[in-house]
């Protein structure tokens, strides 16, 4: 039996779950819109299956509270904090949330290896 792995494209944000060999795993993987695909290892955790540790609310995705009611509105299933932020319990809602509202994520930047930033 192989293993099942998850993967996000880095374009359109469609995940995936693909049959893949252990040896394969590691190879790039392309979406349907031509893009590469990014592994989603949370969902691949499977005591986490796909849900955060703690609830995540989102600072930079705040809302001023005069758009409360159009939120509640348009994502009924978002709830908002008392300070205006979009409390997100799984990863996947996340992603279709900033979906829906055109929101494209930058990948961080991360140092190279063995390299020391000053």
């Amino acid at each position: 039996m192989m293993p099942v792995y998850s993967f996000v494209c880095s374009k359109c944000y469609e995940s995936e779950e693909r049959v893949l060999s252990m040896e394969k795993a590691d190879e790039p993987q392309f979406c349907k819109c031509g893009y590469q695909m990014r592994r989603n290892f949370q969902a691949d955790i499977p005591h986490a299956a796909n849900d955060y540790r703690r609830p995540i609310h989102s600072d930079s995705l705040a809302i001023n509270p005069e758009q409360r009611a159009e939120h509640e509105k348009l994502f009924p299933n978002i709830k908002l904090d008392d300070q205006c932020r979009p409390v997100f319990d799984k990863f996947s809602t996340h992603e279709k949330y900033m979906k829906d509202c055109n929101i494209v994520k930058e990948r961080q930047k991360t140092k190279p290896r063995g390299k020391r930033i000053a």
